[in-house]
C-alpha cells in the first residue's frame, strides 16, 4: 500500500515521538512534528521536516499541523494531563482522525478513549510484558 500521501502529525517529540517518526519515515508517511521546545523544532526543520512550535492542547495549533486533512494524529506526550486534554481538542476538530495515545498507567488510558483516542499504548503494559519476554527468552536460551 502507498503511504506517500498520508499525513500523521506527532505531538511530543522526545525519545518516543522521535522512535515513531523513524519508523513512519520509512513507511514513506508524511510527518509534522508539534513541539514545545524551540530547539526541537529548529533541529527538525534543519531535517526539512515540517514543524509547528506550539502546544497540542490550543486548537489553533492542531489546525496549523494540518489536522483538518491529517490521517492521523500520535500523542506522544509525556505529559499524562495534556495528552488528554489534546485528546478532547483534537476529537472535536476532527471526528474521524485517528488518535492514538501514550499513557503511563492503565487508568489514564481509560480516560484517554474516553476523551476520544482509538487507541492507546500503556507504558506500565508495554514495560511489563518486554521485561517477562526477556526473563522468558533469557531461560529458554540457558536450558540444559
Amino acid at each position: 500500500m502507498d503511504l506517500k500521501h498520508r499525513h500523521v502529525i506527532i505531538a511530543g517529540f522526545g525519545p518516543v515521538g522521535r522512535m515513531v517518526a523513524d519508523r513512519l519515515k520509512s513507511a514513506q508517511l508524511q510527518i509534522t512534528v508539534i513541539d514545545l521546545n524551540g530547539q526541537t523544532i529548529k533541529r527538525q526543520q534543519r531535517l526539512q521536516r515540517r514543524t509547528v512550535h506550539g502546544d497540542a492542547t490550543d486548537p489553533q495549533v492542531l489546525r496549523d499541523a494540518g489536522i483538518d486533512s491529517a490521517d492521523a494524529l500520535i500523542l506522544a506526550i509525556p505529559d499524562e494531563k495534556a495528552t488528554l486534554q489534546a485528546c478532547r481538542v483534537a476529537r472535536r476538530l476532527r471526528r474521524e482522525i485517528f488518535i492514538e495515545a501514550r499513557a503511563n498507567h492503565l487508568s489514564t488510558a481509560m480516560l484517554c478513549t474516553q476523551a476520544g483516542a482509538d487507541h492507546v499504548v500503556i507504558e506500565e503494559v508495554v514495560t511489563a510484558e518486554a521485561m517477562g519476554q526477556a526473563v522468558v527468552n533469557k531461560l529458554l536460551n540457558n536450558r540444559n
